[in-house]
């Protein structure tokens, strides 16, 4: 049985450690920063090593307390597990709303009903029969485990797994850092997206310099509103965003903002007038080459305009526009046409022109 029990105690250490050091780290993170009001900062290093070693404690204490050590013996860390539960059920406006919500009447409920089993699992453990095999995968040893991967399982599905929370937190952790291009990898290969993540993509990719190169191989949502923080449906909870967009607009005083934040959030926006006379002031007068997203948008405006205002001279750009348009023409099926266009040509303003921002 002691073999049992060790088997046990590497199990549980082991997940918990994993879960809050690799999947629960950044949930974590923005729970503190939040509760302390930006004024501590959580440590990835100590933070899932202590937690793991309190929450171990606990089940001891409640091992020693129950003396519960043959066929029920994994009950022993449903409080711990219990505790992860509810440490990491943070939910996605935890910024707005932060108290136990529900929590406050569950715990004692679950914690009355497991009271009640442990009872009777320690009144019937003294009548039950010797293990007759010593050893690390006994039957006790598989029955025990079967609870406690049952007890993992639940944890795993009502704590926070939103996809889209995690990768918002974990970008802005590598933004407060500093490191923008890691945190532009975040999500990368995923089409999921929010207005909020939108906007924390189009900070990184400013602060990198490919705005203009890069913008829409990434999946968009919220057109240009989705540029700055409203604090309601695009907000950031741990990066500390620029000051011109902290400034407050009054009536007659815009905000004034970088030049790319400009372009790109007409383009956001389909206005692919406005855009042209503005770049026609600046990268065409001052002669700057054009980035990728800057001249695949002046094709499709010279395409769609009778007295276009400026051309663009890029014969290869010119030909990977015409293959666009035999592509959509090739299909009969709506569905198919837009499919085959994501695939080859998901990474351009004219994808995102026709199909973007719906």
């Amino acid at each position: 049985m002691v073999e049992m029990r060790f088997t046990m105690a590497i199990v549980f250490i082991s997940f918990t450690y994993l879960y809050l050091d690799c999947f629960q780290d950044d949930v974590l993170a923005v729970a503190q920063y939040v509760l302390s009001k930006g004024m501590t900062t959580y440590s990835y290093v100590l933070a899932p090593i202590l937690l793991t070693l309190a929450l171990f404690l606990l089940q001891m204490g409640v091992c020693t307390l129950t003396q519960v050590k043959r066929r029920f013996h994994a009950l022993t860390y449903f409080p711990s597990m219990l505790m992860l539960t509810v440490l990491t059920d943070i939910p996605v406006d935890f910024d707005e709303h932060h108290s136990l919500g529900a929590w406050w009447w569950i715990i004692p409920l679950l914690l009355a009903l497991w009271g009640t089993g442990m009872w009777v699992a320690r009144q019937v453990e003294p009548f039950e029969p010797l293990p007759h095999n010593e050893g690390w995968f006994t039957k006790l040893t598989w029955q025990n485990l079967l609870q406690l991967l049952a007890m993992m399982l639940l944890t795993i599905l009502v704590a926070n797994n939103d996809r889209g929370f995690h990768e918002r937190m974990k970008m802005e952790r590598f933004m407060k850092e500093g490191k923008y291009d890691q945190a532009l990898k975040v999500g990368h290969k995923s089409q999921d997206t929010d207005s909020s993540l939108t906007m924390l993509r189009i900070a990184c990719l400013h602060r990198c310099g490919s705005m203009g190169e890069h913008l829409f191989e990434y999946p968009l949502m919220g057109g240009s509103k989705a540029m700055i923080p409203d604090g309601v449906t695009v907000k950031a909870m741990m990066w500390q965003t620029p000051r011109w967009m902290r400034q407050n607009k009054t009536a007659g005083n815009k905000l004034r903002m970088p030049k790319d934040y400009l372009l790109c959030g007409l383009l956001l926006d389909k206005n692919l007038d406005r855009f042209v006379a503005e770049i026609k002031r600046t990268y065409i007068a001052d002669s700057i080459p054009l980035p990728k997203h800057y001249k695949e948008a002046l094709v499709l405006y010279v395409h769609r305009r009778t007295h276009p205002m400026v051309v663009l001279h890029d014969d290869v750009m010119e030909a990977d526009f015409q293959d666009y348009q035999a592509l959509e023409h090739k299909f009969a099926d709506a569905m198919q046409t837009q499919a085959a266009l994501r695939d080859t040509y998901g990474n351009t303003y004219w994808y995102y022109y026709q199909y973007g921002n719906r």
